[in-house]
């Protein structure tokens, strides 16, 4: 679906293209591709083009001065690709044979430390076809790619709209294990939604180590929504790392959801991955360590959670906020504890005593029997749902 690097060496090999240096870079995404010979034309690039050079300006300065030496071709080309690393172009072909004949092993070592792809492409082969070959390819991927996020947006949002057949032919055609991961979008980042979408196309999503036809994602309100072809929804820490060293995103919430077998699924999953945002208070959110609220979560009505929660704790509504909380906190710790009186008192900072006087004014309070196992998992239910909505409530 995208078009990497490692893409482009299989759809040239037979042009002679030879990679020589940044193998760890292969898996670059590529915006476009991208001629010059100046180092100072470089700086009208904007991200994940594939540029490409004869070495011309070598040739000129070595007529101008008079000197063959090959310490200019190691300061040109020095130049030439820190400026494409700075500008975070996506590699580098040169066509060697006329104005270079062998790229120094200086430029080798910079393009490895760099990790940054370096190509060359013997003087015969035609860079006009080579531009031709690429920017067709990219035209053709993108369109595809564009295809699959439209169906997967509707998938989760116009659910009425979204037709599976539209990603037949697709990465996406019969996945058995998808998850959705939500980023949170940056404050740091000050271009529009066009610029965004480019960074993370060709900058951030280079970063995840994760192939990138197993992967689409598109922008919606204040999130970065991916939807990940996965078995394993620990991939997600793969977004959440990245924004670790992203200087965008270092800050940024990651929620990730349960896998579901069928895109029809992705809406229920998006909500999942929503409402672990709202209820955990990490960087990085699993939908999956959320426990018993995985199932308040699938509640629809909260009504109804709220009426549950009145019917066993509501009588603790009526008192004073300071005994309302000095209340609940005792229960909670009695149940945690099954009935265990020292130990509540121990957690709870209190005697003994005062531990035995709360639970017995409980029992009265809301007219049940604490020592029996089906109250306590009832307490422990209402306790769990208010805890749920009042974390609902706060991230509204």
């Amino acid at each position: 679906m995208a078009l990497t690097v490692q893409s482009i060496c299989n759809l040239l090999s037979v042009y002679r293209l030879k990679l020589v240096a940044g193998k760890e870079g292969l898996s670059k995404n590529i915006s476009w591709v991208y001629y010059t010979e100046d180092p100072q034309t470089i700086e009208f690039i904007r991200g994940g083009e594939l540029a490409i050079t004869t070495c011309l300006n070598i040739e000129r300065y070595k007529q101008n001065t008079g000197n063959d030496s090959t310490q200019f071709e190691v300061e040109f080309l020095s130049e030439l690709i820190n400026e494409f690393v700075e500008r975070n172009a996506s590699g580098l072909i040169i066509n060697i044979g006329k104005y270079i004949e062998k790229i120094p092993d200086e430029i080798i070592a910079l393009c490895d430390r760099h990790s940054f792809p370096l190509f060359t492409l013997p003087w015969e082969i035609h860079t006009i076809d080579i531009m031709q070959e690429v920017g067709n390819k990219i035209v053709i991927e993108n369109q595809k790619h564009r295809s699959v996020r439209e169906s997967l947006y509707d998938a989760i949002f116009q659910k009425r709209r979204f037709d599976i057949s539209q990603l037949e032919n697709t990465p996406f055609a019969n996945a058995k294990s998808l998850c959705v991961v939500i980023l949170e979008k940056s404050n740091n980042f000050s271009g529009d939604e066009d610029e965004l979408m480019r960074y993370l196309d060709f900058i951030f999503n280079s970063r995840i180590k994760i192939p990138f036809n197993d992967f689409s994602f598109f922008i919606t309100n204040n999130e970065i929504v991916y939807i990940v072809k996965t078995l394993d929804t620990s991939i997600a820490k793969n977004i959440f790392l990245a924004t670790q060293k992203d200087r965008y995103f270092f800050n940024s919430k990651v929620s990730v959801s349960g896998i579901c077998d069928n895109p029809y699924f992705l809406d229920r999953e998006y909500e999942h991955a929503k409402i672990t945002l709202k209820l955990e208070n990490k960087s990085f959110c699993d939908y999956n360590n959320l426990g018993f609220f995985k199932i308040l979560a699938d509640v629809k009505d909260k009504q109804l959670l709220k009426s549950m929660y009145n019917e066993v704790l509501g009588e603790l509504e009526k008192l004073s906020s300071q005994k309302k909380e000095n209340y609940l906190e005792t229960l909670k710790l009695y149940i945690e504890s099954t009935g265990k009186i020292q130990k509540t008192a121990f957690e709870n900072s209190a005697h003994r005593n005062t531990i035995n006087y709360r639970i017995q004014k409980l029992q009265e309070l809301l007219n049940i029997d604490l020592s029996d196992g089906k109250s306590r998992h009832l307490i422990q239910t209402a306790i769990y749902i208010r805890e749920f909505l009042e974390k609902i409530e706060q991230s509204l």
